[in-house]
């Protein structure tokens, strides 16, 4: 009798007390000792309970490796803006201007600029004061996952207000390489491959912008190959997991290139902050790559990004706040930074001389 009084005390301390450990490998061992000493007389409901024990440590270790995961997650904090705001751009050729250059035939010539995401940005709000570092590559489709470590890192340097990564997923979901190297072999590597891109953007701490995926199915047999192409189920897939992401993410404003491109290709226009864009064959909004926007068009990409810039920063910057995006206008200053690269000589006015006789 002492001996099963015995037991059930030490029952009852297991029962009261197991909820309390910091599951070391010390206590650990203490408990499966004090059931083994318990049960002494029953080895197979020792075993059960030593099982049990060892369920309960692994689960509560699992708990803590979960707990100290959510802890280093990056917390976002919006601060107020002291002098310039500091905005890093990230991303590929779209962000980069690539083939994006504006001209202009005057009287006196040949006039011709070439324009970055930023410079439209710039152009849209010219009261914001901003100190910039653009870090976006039209070389970034040949390595994304290599090119966006090296940016992102770079860019967390510059220790930036903002971020602007408009089509920095792009080639995340694009493209035929894979997640591991080599080439694609299947679209849930995309979807894969896009993953790393969004683990990529949560190392910031401060507001990011970022583009939906566009269907830009027309430029394939252009700049694009068909294995560069994902499916159409691929493309749904990558943006309601962006959708979801920037739930997860508040400080995440998405810009919606998605939308703006479908309407492009349905009707030739897009609708930029109550104004509309017409694409036309003197000022088209795409280039012939059907890849690339026009200097038209990313000058309405421009403002998107603008009142994106100010929704994210709200009040921390006083100067975001007061912008108000205009294409139109925006084109219109892209134009003064138009400069004269060709001039046509001048007609002869003097006679041809007479041809000589045989």
């Amino acid at each position: 009798m002492p001996t099963i009084r015995t037991s059930a005390v030490r029952w009852k301390w297991l029962q009261k007390n197991v909820g309390r450990f910091v599951w070391s490998s010390e206590t650990i061992t203490s408990v499966i000792y004090r059931a083994r000493m318990t049960f002494t007389r029953n080895t197979h409901l020792s075993k059960i309970v030593i099982a049990a024990v060892l369920a309960i440590a692994f689960t509560a270790a699992g708990f803590r490796f979960l707990g100290r995961s959510e802890a280093t997650t990056p917390r976002v904090e919006i601060v107020k803006v002291v002098g310039p705001l500091r905005v890093a751009v990230l991303g590929a050729s779209a962000s980069a201007g690539f083939g994006c250059v504006l001209r202009e035939d005057k009287a006196d010539g040949e006039y011709t600029a070439g324009f970055k995401l930023i410079d439209m940005v710039r152009y849209a709000c010219p009261d914001l004061e901003m100190l910039t570092s653009d870090l976006s590559s039209p070389f970034f489709f040949m390595g994304p996952i290599e090119s966006g470590k090296t940016s992102v890192k770079r860019a967390i340097a510059f220790n930036p207000d903002c971020v602007v990564a408009l089509d920095f997923l792009f080639w995340f979901c694009y493209g035929d390489d894979s997640p591991t190297g080599g080439r694609l072999k299947s679209e849930d590597e995309r979807l894969a491959k896009f993953e790393l891109g969004l683990a990529q953007l949560e190392q910031f701490t401060v507001p990011v912008i970022i583009g939906t995926i566009p269907d830009m199915r027309r430029a394939v047999g252009k700049m694009l190959s068909k294995a560069q192409m994902p499916e159409a189920a691929t493309l749904t897939k990558v943006n309601e997991r962006m959708s979801a992401w920037a739930k997860e993410h508040p400080s995440v404003t998405i810009v919606a290139l998605a939308d703006m491109q479908r309407q492009l290709m349905d009707d030739g226009s897009l609708d930029i902050g109550g104004e509309r864009l017409v694409s036309t064959a003197a000022a088209p909004l795409l280039q012939r790559d059907q890849l690339h926007p026009s200097a038209q068009g990313l000058a309405g990409i421009g403002c998107a990004v603008a009142t994106a810039i100010k929704q994210a920063m709200g009040d921390a910057c006083a100067n975001a706040a007061s912008c108000t995006p205009s294409a139109e206008a925006t084109m219109g200053r892209a134009r003064e930074k138009l400069e004269l690269v060709f001039v046509p000589k001048p007609a002869s006015t003097e006679e041809a001389p007479a041809p000589t006789p045989p």
